[in-house]
């Protein structure tokens, strides 16, 4: 009969349990909590989060569990996800698992490869992105079921891409009611560590919490031995293991395991450990040494393969281990029962026992098909042949889970292997300068830019383009393409001009209209249409002939922005149109969230607002539910918002804002739905609201090169001073604005920024003629857009301002804006054509008529920033804004005084000389002198200057 080696129960842990108990309740109420266990090796965090697991399922919660596995350099990606997801099919009825699966099961392939099968092959790294996207929905939807808690164990073993899909649980699931606990060694997630970055982030943001376990106390060392030997110690054999285990709980057992004659603790623990092992069969000993040589949970089948062993010797041996808590028995076999003894173990194997181990191993595992484990055991080995199509194999399957960390990782291990390999082209099928080009490729994918240039410069310095010069070509493409990813789009076209170059004229149209396809693409986003628009008609007609459907989506979709921006916006449209039921039909989910984006935002160019806020809405729906909720999603809320916000639908405009606000994306991801934000809140008249938003984008602004983002944002801004009366600065943005797109094809914005301007011209009493003419010469440049035109006509009615204003162009512009639906601009139209009736001495009754519709307009949307200012003129001007309406009185703000006696007043203390008192009272100066007497008088004050302080004061 074997001795107890551990505790029964749980002990000293009572305040952390309560902490993960409270989670639990957290999360029961639909919030998501992300906790982490962090403490030394052997401190207890397994039994901690064993123990609450009980907890948790006894709790009616949905628990899943998995861990990372030492690797060392066969890292597997997603392993703790993998194997905490595997029983979902077991768990859920076949309905809730098709629920929690979602619209896109496939593409979870990486993370259920038994339930999703293998995920489909993509040009490049968005999909991993997808991928993270369809986990956060399927996490989602699983704890909407009820409340979930997922297990990950060994963080300080994760893989990068792990690493990466923890980080956006952690971001993005706030309620979701997922609890996510996290259990490392804090001595190993050190700084460089993949994990390192993620907790501090997620801590400092508030989004996690970790509980850090300590040492047991004496009393609690005490109660750990009298559970494990079912007697209460004596009080100096405690002290004795206190001290020298300072209350490390598997210390204490392996100390109370071992027996009394145990006099010392080394560091590793390594001769405790393996004092219990030499006590058993010489074929359990044979077991632990094979288990802890797979480095992994070793199945029955793979631990007879290796040891050699017949079915009843392996059971007996099984048996013995099992019993003395060295082995631990797992959904998937075996394993041994800690790291620390699992080190033990390995360390203690001579090198040549180690060597036949990993052979047996690698062995075994072939049979079962190529991975990074097999790559792992064949290097361990010192089969270098085997070991380097092992890592080339085992960087495609990661690769194929969009693992690129990972994947580069594997290449790169390849790459160090290759000059020891004597045929190493033989062995891999490639030559070396394909696995530069590999390895390259991953790097792009996995944001090491600079790394994946490196590699891409190596790899061409191995190519002779006169003899070779499809490869050469395809190396140019990837230069381009990590260009691309760097920000450098014009040195990308560059790029691709050198692979068109080199391309045979017998090479396949499809890799020509691929390659003039990304370059037009580079191109579109220059804001180089006319040179886009050729390069993507080229690629169509390529892709057409050979029937690259995929490829002739891609290309008509840039196309058909390019073509819109150039004013041929039928054309353009029914480019997009296309591209985007050529997306659906090929069910291609990457191109599909493109179309949407494009489709809405060249709407938004024709006008056709209504119909970019229901493709948007659409768009934005279906890009959530197929996974792409970062910039392919943002990109195509942003322009859903903008939609919206001119057809004064607001209410819909917050609920969509509701909808993506979870979405956790860097400000240069969201700055379409930031801008629009901004511009509601401006409407709305909260400026402090819209500088919040416009000041999380100003550090992206000074970096960014996408004329749109940087016009737009000034175009805001100049707005936003002109709501807090700051002139100077509404001119200093325009200007800004200006100084981006002169010189470009996209002026678009220009109009826009012109109106702006002039306004704050005539508020200083400036210049406005200059601004003008850019914008009559702007419109005289661009095709049609009836935005832009509507923006045109405003900027020339602002401008009358600086002399007479003309009614009748405030009238034409609020016409057009009225056609767009966009009603706000429009009711702003309305009340300067009031305002410049009345300041013609013109019919008071067209005056009333613009004012109301103005003023029922801003009141019908909740225009704070502009009905103020309507109720204003109207009290002026004495107007009613509705029939039979008297003017609303005004506050007296001295006593005595009548309410036209208090405006003349308050324009007086702000320094207005009589004349202009007039002009904004739409009064004659001769009323005002007379106003000014009489304040005066009523007062009991000798001049001007005395009636100002006096009103000062009393304010």
């Amino acid at each position: 009969m074997t001795r107890r080696v551990s505790c029964p129960t749980l002990i000293g842990r009572a305040a952390e349990l309560d902490r993960l108990d409270a989670a639990l309740t957290q999360a029961q109420g639909g919030s998501s909590v992300l906790l982490f266990v962090s403490g030394d090796a052997g401190i207890g965090k397994s039994r901690l989060v064993t123990t609450f697991t009980e907890h948790a399922r006894r709790r009616d919660a949905l628990v899943f569990t998995g861990g990372c596995l030492d690797l060392a350099e066969g890292a597997a990606p997603y392993a703790p996800f993998v194997a905490a997801l595997r029983p979902l099919a077991d768990e859920l009825t076949a309905e809730e698992l098709g629920h929690v699966l979602g619209e896109a099961p496939r593409e979870l392939g990486a993370l259920l490869p038994e339930l999703c099968g293998r995920p489909p092959a993509r040009r490049d790294g968005a999909e991993r992105g997808r991928l993270y996207e369809l986990a956060l929905g399927l996490f989602q939807r699983m704890a909407a079921l009820r409340p979930a808690v997922l297990i990950l164990e060994d963080l300080h073993w994760i893989d990068p891409a792990s690493a990466d899909l923890l980080a956006l649980l952690g971001a993005n699931l706030r309620r979701a009611g997922l609890l996510v606990v996290g259990t490392y060694r804090s001595d190993e997630v050190v700084r460089g560590h993949p994990l390192h970055g993620t907790v501090l982030e997620l801590e400092r943001s508030g989004r996690a919490e970790r509980i850090e376990l300590s040492g047991l106390s004496r009393e609690e060392v005490a109660a750990q031995v009298a559970g494990i030997l079912g007697i209460r110690p004596a009080d100096r054999q405690v002290g004795t293991l206190f001290a020298r285990t300072e209350g490390n709980p598997f210390f204490v057992e392996e100390l109370v395991a071992a027996g009394p004659t145990t006099k010392e603790v080394p560091a590793s623990l390594r001769e405790v450990l393996l004092t219990r092992v030499e006590r058993l069969a010489p074929e359990t000993r044979r077991v632990l040494r094979a288990v802890a040589t797979i480095g992994r949970v070793g199945d029955e089948e793979l631990i007879a393969e290796v040891t050699g062993l017949s079915p009843e010797a392996l059971n007996d041996a099984l048996h013995e281990a099992v019993a003395h808590r060295l082995l631990v028995v797992t959904d998937d076999g075996y394993d041994v029962r800690h790291a620390l003894l699992r080190d033990a173990l390995y360390t203690e194997l001579l090198p040549g026992e180690r060597s036949r181990l990993h052979v047996a191993v690698a062995a075994a595992l072939e049979k079962r098909g190529p991975s990074a484990e097999l790559a792992r055991h064949w290097h361990a080995a010192g089969d270098a042949d085997r070991a380097l199509s092992g890592f080339v194999a085992a960087a495609a399957a990661a690769q194929a889970s969009y693992a690129w960390a990972v994947a580069l990782a594997h290449y790169e291990r390849a790459l160090r292997l290759w000059p020891e390999v004597p045929d190493p082209e033989s062995r891999t099928g490639m030559p070396h300068a394909e696995l530069l080009g590999r390895a390259a490729e991953a790097a792009t994918a996995a944001g090491e830019v600079d790394r994946a240039a490196r590699l891409a410069e190596e790899a061409m310095s191995e190519v002779d383009e006169a003899a070779e010069p499809t490869r050469a070509a395809s190396l140019w493409t990837m230069v381009g393409r990590i260009r691309w990813v760097a920000g450098d789009l014009a040195a990308a076209c560059a790029a691709y001009d050198e692979a068109i170059a080199l391309l045979p004229a017998e090479v396949s149209a499809r890799e020509r209209a691929r390659v003039r396809g990304l370059q037009g693409h580079a191109l579109m986003i220059q804001c180089h249409f006319r040179e886009s628009v050729a390069a993507c008609r080229e690629a169509v007609e390529a892709a057409v002939t050979v029937g690259a459907h995929d490829i002739e989506g891609h290309a008509r979709n840039t196309m058909g922005v390019s073509l819109a921006m150039l004013g041929e916006m039928n054309a353009g449209l029914a480019e997009l149109a296309e591209a985007l039921r050529s997306a659906k039909e090929r069910d291609d989910a990457w191109e599909l969230g493109r179309a949407y984006v494009n489709y809405t935002e060249a709407l938004l160019w024709a006008g056709d607002w209504a119909k970019a806020a229901e493709l948007g809405m659409e768009g934005v729906g279906i890009c959530r539910r197929l996974g792409y909720g970062r910039t392919t999603c943002m990109c195509a809320a942003g322009n859903t918002l903008s939609a919206l916000i001119r057809l004064g639908r607001w209410s819909d405009a917050d609920r969509l804002v509701d909808e993506v606000l979870d979405i956790e994306a860097p400000p240069w991801q969201r700055w379409g739905v930031t801008l629009a934000m901004a511009e509601l809140h401006l409407r709305r008249g909260d400026s402090d609201g819209a500088r919040r938003h416009l000041t999380s984008l100003a550090e992206v602004v000074d970096r960014t090169d996408d004329l749109d983002l940087a016009s737009s944002y000034h175009a805001c801004r100049a707005r936003l001073a002109i709501l807090e009366h700051d002139l100077a600065a509404a001119r200093g943005h325009v200007r800004a604005g200006l100084d981006v797109i002169r010189g470009s094809e996209f002026i678009r914005i220009g109009p826009e920024l012109c109106a702006a301007g002039i306004r704050a011209e005539v508020g200083l009493r400036g210049d406005a003629a200059p601004l003008l003419e850019e914008c009559r010469a702007m419109l005289d440049a661009m095709p049609e857009m009836a935005e832009s035109e509507a923006y045109g006509l405003q900027a020339e009615a602002e401008a009358t301002q600086m002399a007479e204003p003309d009614p009748a162009l405030w009238r034409s512009s609020a016409a057009a804006w009225e056609e767009l639906g966009e009603t706000y601009r429009a009711a702003y139209c309305r009340t300067r054509e009031a305002e410049a009736i009345l300041a013609a001495r013109g019919p008071r009754e067209g005056a009333v008529e613009a004012l109301r519709a103005a003023w029922a307009t801003a009141d019908a949307l909740g225009a704070d920033a502009l009905r103020p200012e309507i109720e204003s003129l109207a009290r002026r001007a004495r107007l009613g804004l509705v029939p039979a309406e008297e003017p609303a009185p005004v506050e007296e703000p001295v006593p005595g005084l009548t309410a036209r006696e208090a405006e003349v007043l308050a324009l007086l203390s702000s320094g207005r000389t009589n004349r202009q008192i007039a002009e904004t009272l739409f009064i004659s100066e001769r009323t005002v002198g007379v106003h000014v007497s009489r304040i005066l008088h009523k007062l009991g004050v000798p001049n001007r200057g005395a009636a100002a302080h006096l009103f000062r004061a009393s304010r």
